[in-house]
């Protein structure tokens, strides 16, 4: 009798434990790696700015860093900030920060960004959110005030 008794424990702990987990988009979802920047269309201007090649998006689980290629170790800001699926196809982005390093890779400094200085990016405000369209080579992220092409690195 007891036997059952932990047999049906253990079976209604295991089914509590396999659908009470919550579903995590961003765990299985492609996003996340290096992708480069090709080109970023302004919306209200219909201006495309073809990228050089040496803009980057690095997504890694809530987190997104944007880099530039030929910056030196000694005087690489990474822009960091936050994003999270608010649709599987759609993802918002804010709370901008600078991180500066120095010797030894050490955090020297974090400041909050301006919008001016994310433009590059095709960031236009400092919360944005992003209408997602993905391939496994390539990324479309749409805005209100930009189209940004991203190809995976």
């Amino acid at each position: 009798m007891k036997r059952h008794i932990y047999i049906i424990v253990g079976a209604l702990t295991t089914l509590l434990c396999t659908t009470s987990c919550k579903d995590n988009y961003y765990i299985e979802n492609d996003l996340h790696g290096v992708w480069q920047m090709t080109s970023v269309e302004r919306l209200s201007t219909n201006e495309i700015t073809e990228a050089q090649g040496d803009l980057f998006y690095m997504f890694q689980r809530s987190m997104v860093m944007l880099c530039h290629k030929y910056e030196t170790p000694e005087s690489m800001s990474r822009v960091i900030a936050h994003f999270d699926f608010i649709e599987p196809d759609s993802i918002g982005m804010g709370d901008f920060r600078v991180y500066t390093t120095g010797e030894g890779n050490n955090i020297n400094t974090e400041t909050k960004v301006s919008v001016k200085s994310l433009n590059k990016f095709g960031i236009f405000q400092n919360y944005t959110t992003f209408h997602l369209q993905q391939s496994k080579q390539k990324i479309t992220l749409t805005s209100d005030s930009a189209r940004i092409e991203l190809r995976k690195y």
